[in-house]
């Protein structure tokens, strides 16, 4: 059975063809690279900003699929040993933690941090929609770190705290939301994509009331997307990689997601047998190697609202009303367990790992609430293995990796 890890690599100033925000006009069609001494931050800037989104956007799907496998939103099906550790949250400084994690996060860091010093630079800087989509994507990849790794670094720095990590990204976010909204109706995207994920950062640091302003400022409506691509050049970096490592058979949705619910789709037909000895069952979320993936939504903000009150002042009116919402969306019948405030917070973020199954949400969502039973949030049980349970040996009960041995070897920091 082939690896279940893809080296997913991009190079800020390549070709970045048709990638962009979701209804926002960000596409670049005949990119080329730039000359660095004839950078022009007016005439270059989208390029540049591109370029580091798209550094972002591999950095996001590799985080979310190989996150989602220590957060059993998927089991493996791969027979490598390293990867089975992962899976078992066992890790190991010779396993896949660079490649998986830190280094396409370290790469989406840096180039946006290095597009957001170039373009600040520019004549129209105040308004200028390039320099705020890197700021944008500069939060969310400090936002995504912080989620996933014990600790880290940025460009080569100090070992820093995930507290660090986020309050850098409320830094690139405000800067985003502020330029965007000085650039009038054409930010309004940029703008409400960096209010979600403002609050996402401010509700992983704990500050409620941040946390529920700002979420919500977000329309009901809204939804950005990581846009991915079915061109045949670039399946193995830019491809929806859920749908291409369901193919190659080595992501299987775990037991507590086969429970038909319409926002958690299963396929158990492809290809038909066991590997094993357990059923093969497969995510259909997603069916293409062109299917995008949500990174931001209008929903994803009024679940944080809802969370923020819980935690910040016992308020459960909101978290009630969402969890009958989304319960009926998901044709379950009305919630009537217990209104007590950890007891409302376990189904809201049962309702929450459902609607966003496999969308780089659910590691975070267990370090913020490690009150809530695992169990009740869609994550089967210790002797429940992952799969190919028999190469990664116990559970490990550490929820983020730590900064891989190719960082500390190499940083005179450690």
């Amino acid at each position: 059975m082939t690896t279940l890890s893809r080296w997913m690599r991009a190079t800020v100033l390549i070709g970045v063809a048709v990638i962009g925000l979701a209804s926002c006009s960000m596409n670049v069609d005949n990119p080329s690279v730039i000359d660095a001494g004839k950078f022009n931050p007016n005439s270059d800037g989208t390029t540049l900003a591109l370029s580091a989104q798209t550094n972002f956007y591999i950095a996001f799907q590799s985080v979310a699929l190989f996150g989602g496998l220590i957060s059993e939103e998927v089991w493996t099906g791969a027979a490598r040993l390293q990867t089975n550790r992962l899976a078992a949250r066992n890790f190991v400084g010779s396993d896949d933690i660079n490649a998986d994690f830190f280094a396409p996060l370290s790469l989406a860091i840096a180039s946006n941090q290095n597009a957001v010093s170039v373009l600040v630079k520019g004549a129209n800087a105040s308004t200028d929609l390039n320099l705020a989509t890197a700021a944008m994507n500069l939060g969310f990849s400090l936002d995504l770190t912080a989620e996933t790794m014990c600790s880290s670094v940025i460009q080569g720095g100090p070992e820093l705290s995930d507290t660090q990590l986020l309050d850098t990204a409320v830094t690139a976010f405000t800067q985003a939301i502020t330029i965007a909204s000085a650039a009038g109706p054409g930010g309004a995207t940029i703008v409400n994509a960096s209010n979600v994920g403002l609050a996402r950062a401010y509700l992983q640091l704990g500050d409620w009331a941040n946390a529920a302003a700002t979420a919500a400022l977000v329309p009901p409506d809204f939804v950005i997307n990581v846009v991915t691509s079915a061109n045949t050049s670039t399946l193995m970096t830019l491809g929806n990689t859920y749908f291409f490592n369901a193919l190659e058979g080595q992501i299987v949705a775990p037991q507590l997601y086969r429970i038909g619910d319409p926002r958690m789709p299963i396929d158990s037909t492809t290809p038909g047998v066991t590997l094993n000895h357990q059923p093969y069952v497969i995510q259909a979320k997603y069916t293409s190697y062109g299917d995008p993936i949500r990174l931001g939504s209008g929903l994803e903000a009024q679940y944080i609202q809802a969370e923020a009150e819980l935690h910040g002042s016992a308020s459960t009116s909101d978290a009630l009303a969402l969890i009958d919402a989304r319960r009926a969306a998901g044709n379950q019948p009305a919630y009537s367990g217990g209104t007590d405030t950890l007891s409302v917070l376990s189904e809201l973020l049962n309702q929450r790992a459902r609607d966003f199954w496999m969308e780089g949400k659910k590691l975070g969502d267990i370090r913020r609430n490690p009150s809530v039973p695992l169990t009740a949030i869609l994550t089967d049980p210790v002797g429940a293995p992952f799969y190919t349970n028999s190469g990664g040996g116990p559970f490990g009960s550490n929820f983020c990796a730590p900064i891989p041995p190719e960082e500390t070897n190499a940083n005179p920091n450690f």
